[in-house]
């Protein structure tokens, strides 16, 4: 086919002007954009009027506009003021709670198709059926449907946990504690075996969740690395504090109000009269800079998820205290210097778009670091920091255009123009 009328057929596409259901979709194997201004953690200013050239789904070169000569063979799309970042990632996302229930196959393939579309590239599934999983991050992969791509763990938790109904409901047809990926362990177990079976599962990670003693985290952690798995984990795990778990080596922790647990037991009494003004927060929330830099020191990425925790208080009015303690410990570890990525926890009530915004409005980060935080801290806190999270050559082209500068206003990250996974086009007609 002659390559003017290829590239007039893709801008179709772009453009809407292919009939379809409101969204469209190519996957040339070799093309370049034009025009973009580049916005990731490689760049301290943004690069204007750059050329990326995408091969086989990756990125194989990126220079200014006009310094290098294009084949007449590649199809080049102008895109001229638009704004070019990697693609986001959502690293706290439940696909598969209830598989049979809310997380309907149908549900959650439109939650997919969603996040896709508004520049979602990679998603960690923080516990959920990893039979489901297994197959929508297959399916994810090769291109079966439209969706990030899915990179989910193994639970491992102490015994009394497994009464929660959502390990019910997670493990139908199996035994909640007992299943490769939804485990009870103790002192006497055999972990080796357990993460061996939790590896097969597909899992990229093993998830500590709760009631787990600090030396149980600590042997999890290391036969976990010797089989090649990631350890993720809530910040307190009652009894292991946050200082326990980031020394036995656990990759990110989640939950900033869960650091409150580091010098405390519990919140108290007192902090959960309403309303109280920013003072009080601000001289009542304990000094945890001992805590920062220990994370510092070992690497630990914190998953803030601010968004669990405003949706709780928008919807419990009464539970608005521990939305304070949420933004007040993520903004002391920002002001730290501790890494954070961007994962929402809120059951697909928002995407990572909205957790950006209230890290910038409520934990004071630049919109810069936001973008990070949903970038490259992502990518470190999945694993894939070699093949996504930044625009360089060799990294899978996983990448979002925007029409608007989100560096001016983090809403702006929801200016999507089209999306690109893998150097698919995806494209709202």
């Amino acid at each position: 086919m002659n390559i003017t009328i290829k590239l007039r057929i893709y801008l179709l596409i772009l453009t809407g002007g292919v009939a379809s259901p409101g969204y469209a979709q190519v996957a040339p194997k070799q093309w370049a954009i034009t025009g973009v201004l580049i916005i990731d953690a490689r760049h301290t200013q943004p690069a204007g009027r750059q050329t990326v050239v995408i091969k086989n789904g990756t990125i194989a070169q990126i220079f200014p506009d006009g310094s290098q000569p294009l084949a007449d063979s590649v199809p080049v799309i102008q895109l001229k003021g638009k704004f070019l970042l990697p693609g986001l990632i959502d690293t706290h996302v439940h696909l598969a709670t209830d598989p049979s229930g809310t997380d309907n196959r149908v549900s959650t393939l439109a939650v997919l198709e969603r996040m896709l579309y508004s520049g979602i590239t990679s998603v960690r599934d923080m516990a959920g059926d990893a039979r489901t999983l297994a197959g929508l991050a297959r399916d994810a992969r090769t291109g079966d449907i439209p969706a990030p791509d899915i990179y989910f763990s193994a639970l491992m938790a102490g015994p009394s946990f497994f009464k929660d109904p959502r390990t019910i409901a997670t493990t139908k047809g199996g035994r909640a504690g007992m299943m490769p990926y939804m485990r009870a362990v103790t002192d006497t177990t055999d972990l080796r075996l357990a993460i061996a079976e939790a590896k097969g599962t597909g899992a990229t990670g093993i998830k500590l969740y709760a009631n787990l003693e600090a030396d149980l985290v600590s042997r999890i952690v290391t036969e976990a690395k010797k089989q090649g798995l990631l350890v993720w984990g809530h910040a307190w795990l009652n009894p292991a504090r946050p200082s326990d778990l980031i020394k036995a080596g656990v990759g990110s922790i989640s939950h900033a109000p869960l650091l409150l647990h580091e010098t405390m037991d519990s919140v108290p009494m007192a902090w959960k009269k309403q309303p109280l003004p920013d003072r009080f927060w601000n001289d009542s929330l304990p000094n945890e800079t001992a805590l920062f830099n220990l994370m510092k020191k070992h690497g630990t990425i914190l998953d803030a998820t601010l968004s669990a925790y405003h949706q709780w208080a928008r919807q419990d009015p009464s539970m608005s205290y521990d939305y304070e303690i949420t933004k007040g410990l993520a903004a002391a570890a920002y002001r730290a210097g501790v890494t954070i990525c961007a994962g929402t926890d809120d059951d697909q009530e928002s995407l990572v778009q909205s957790e950006m915004g209230l890290l910038v409005r409520d934990a004071g980060m630049s919109p810069r670091d936001a973008i990070i935080a949903a970038t490259e801290h992502g990518a470190e806190a999945l694993g894939i920091a070699g093949s996504c999270g930044t625009i360089e050559t060799g990294k899978n082209a996983d990448l979002v255009v925007l029409d608007k500068n989100p560096l001016e206003d983090i809403e702006n990250i929801r200016s999507v123009f089209l999306v690109i996974k893998r150097g698919k086009i995806f494209k709202k007609g």
